[in-house]
């Protein structure tokens, strides 16, 4: 029996809205009453928006419900699903679309800050309920763009007795998964914005549980946006035939964007553990930890919008003018945070820290730059991938530089190799300073480095910007895995360490991953392409049926001297309705330990030839594990030890090292 769709369920988005206006209307009431009455009103004001996210959720099952009894009364049913589409699919359908996608991001949106609100622990009325309010306010901004714009229960208006189905693209293992993760990232983000204002604004810019929760959200929201970063990389390198993880294509970097600003913010907090560093870092914390969720907001315009050209992007919307509205609305109350807050006395009575030898590594000035070196490079990011339209704004026509792939490559080498000598700097500042042991240390570190630089320089004939990334990455490796040393030793945890040499690896596998060679050509049967030290031979041409579609492409025979691989790259041929066939292409991937071999069907050509694309692409295991590193040290940092205060240093990330 199909699920009968009618204005019931339009009208459960807007009762939701209704029930986050009055939440965050008696939230602020709550605020402006006597002390004896504002705590009942304020949990009013939590019910209500406690019973609007189980609606909210109630919403998502509906709509989930639609797709999979193939209600194509619905029209987002009708769009991106189909009778025959299987039922892992028709799972994921329910994002694939631009009204499906917000209202799952509206609803993990809902379930974070109600997690929140039940286990963030504060006690002080002034800062519950103007987080509340806030938060129900933003809320209420998803629900009205369900309501007004998105629309996921709009009917088709005619009778449709199959659906269109989900494009072939999507119809991979890798982007069910990646929508999901990357929406619970974003989700996430919403906390530490509500944290950062509400404390500002009630006045708590000085308790320690503000800095503690703020860090377990960003990594958080770090983690699930990793997550849904590398899921979706790993989707292009297999499914689009780019040949790549990375395109610097604008929604690519827009959700790059908010990963970037969110670890400077993590390091700001990580700044006010150090000697001199808690008055300095407080307003680098409150400043920056708002901007991952604007950041992500102005993603999801990109992908609305249709102002930048992109293959993730849903086109044109009008759904764009709502969200800039939404947008500049946080946007102005996160303005208003900052101008409150570099009033408070406490944000600028910064303490000079004392010297106690001669050679001396100040951990809050490495780290200052580590979070300037990292706010920088999004910037710089950010402005180059809206050139376009910046440019067209202010001079009214084409911008007559474009960013190319190698400018964002030379933007993010730059900021890596930095990044990544202030790494090293800071595990050495963290290391026990015993006479003449630092120096010591820090002189074998430039020696594995200056050794590892020339070595890469000479022997691998690379560039000398790979060298430098090289050398300097294996500083910082000898320096934190010092510092690891001394944590295990100590029994401390070491997920800060795990997460850094992730990083680390992750620096020097971009870098090389960036060198690989290909070759794009015809080749007829018994014919050889020769790449490197690798010959790929066109053996036969092979079709094959699974689950209805149809698979046809050439047999790939890789030899070198010590490989002999049988590679299968081909076109998927999808069954459409009313005749209509889809395709979608699938590469080849060989990994090995230090390179993939990576092959891609690119067509028929004539004389029975097949035109194939073939590439050689260094280093692409360790991006991945190295991508795991760092996933699994912000997973382990989440459940690390609490924050205390010790005389006027916020002990965030643990004790500072003995001298």
């Amino acid at each position: 029996m199909k699920f009968e769709i009618s204005n019931l369920q339009e009208g459960l988005v807007a009762v939701i809205l209704l029930l986050c206006c009055f939440a965050a209307v008696f939230a602020v009431a709550a605020i402006k009453t006597d002390l004896a009455r504002a705590r009942k009103v304020f949990l009013w004001a939590r019910r209500l928006f406690i019973f609007a996210a189980g609606l909210a959720v109630l919403a998502l099952v509906l709509l989930t419900a639609a797709f999979l009894a193939d209600d194509f009364s619905v029209a987002a049913a009708a769009q991106y699903s189909s009778m025959d589409l299987p039922f892992f699919y028709k799972l994921s359908a329910v994002w694939a679309g631009s009204a499906g996608s917000l209202l799952l991001w509206s609803v993990g949106v809902f379930l974070v800050f109600v997690f929140w609100l039940f286990r963030s622990g504060m006690e002080d009325p002034a800062f519950e309920t103007t987080a509340l309010s806030i938060g129900a306010g933003v809320c209420a901004g998803f629900s009205a763009l369900l309501v007004f714009v998105a629309r996921p229960f709009a009917g088709t208006g005619v009778l449709i007795d199959e659906g269109m189905g989900l494009n072939p693209l999507l119809q991979n293992f890798w982007m069910v998964i990646h929508p999901p993760l990357l929406f619970i990232g974003y989700s996430a983000f919403l906390v530490p914005f509500v944290i950062a204002v509400s404390c500002v604004f009630a006045g708590r810019m000085d308790d320690t549980a503000i800095y503690r929760q703020l860090r377990w959200w960003l990594l958080f929201g770090v983690c699930f946006l990793g997550l849904g970063i590398a899921t979706g990389a790993r989707w292009s390198y297999v499914e689009l035939g780019w040949g790549g993880y990375w395109a610097w294509d604008p929604v690519e970097n827009a959700s790059l964007l908010p990963w970037l600003v969110a670890v400077a913010a993590l390091h700001a907090i990580a700044g006010m553990s150090a000697k001199g560093g808690t008055d300095k870092f407080k307003l680098w914390s409150i400043v920056l930890a708002p901007v991952p969720f604007i950041l992500c907001l102005v993603a999801t315009f990109v992908t609305r919008s249709g102002f930048l050209s992109s293959v993730h992007s849903f086109g044109q919307s009008p759904m764009s003018l709502a969200l800039s509205v939404f947008i500049g609305c946080c946007f102005l109350l996160w303005l208003a945070c900052i101008v409150r807050a570099c009033r408070c006395p406490a944000t600028r009575s910064w303490r000079v820290p004392s010297r106690k030898s001669a050679f001396h590594l100040d951990k809050a000035e490495i780290l200052s730059c580590a979070v300037v070196t990292l706010v920088l490079a999004a910037v710089i990011i950010g402005v180059a991938t809206f050139w376009p339209v910046i440019w067209r704004i202010i001079k009214g026509s084409e911008a007559g530089f474009v960013p190319t792939s190698a400018f964002y490559n030379d933007v993010i080498s730059v900021a890596g190799i930095v990044w990544a000598f202030l790494v090293g700097l800071a595990g050495l500042s963290d290391l026990p300073r015993a006479r003449r042991g630092l120096t010591i240390k820090v002189l074998g570190c430039c020696a594995m480095g200056l050794l590892c630089s020339g070595s890469v320089y000479r022997l691998g004939g690379h560039r000398l910007l790979i060298s430098l990334a090289c050398g300097i990455c294996a500083f910082s490796f000898v320096a934190i895995f010092l510092k690891l040393l001394h944590r295990l030793k100590i029994r401390a945890r070491v997920a800060g360490e795990i997460a850094h040499l992730g990083l680390l690896v992750l620096v020097v596998a971009i870098g090389f991953s960036w060198g690989e060679r290909s070759v794009q050509t015809l080749v007829t049967k018994g014919g050889k392409v020769v790449l490197g030290d690798y010959e790929f031979i066109y053996d036969s041409f092979a079709h094959k049926m699974s689950d209805g579609v149809t698979q046809a492409g050439p047999v790939i025979v890789v030899k070198n001297k010590d490989l002999q691989k049988r590679l299968w790259p081909h076109t998927n041929l999808y069954p459409g309705n009313r005749g209509r066939e889809q395709s979608a292409s699938e590469v080849a991937v060989h990994t090995r330990l230090s390179e993939d071999i990576y092959v891609s069907f690119d067509g028929v050509g004539q004389g029975g030839g097949v035109i194939i694309t073939a590439k050689i692409k260094p280093f692409m295991l360790w991006l991945w594990l190295a991508a795991v590193l760092v996933i699994a040290g912000a997973a382990m940092a989440m459940s690390g030890r609490r924050a205390r205060r010790s005389g006027q240093t916020v002990q965030i990330l643990g004790p500072e090292p003995e001298d």
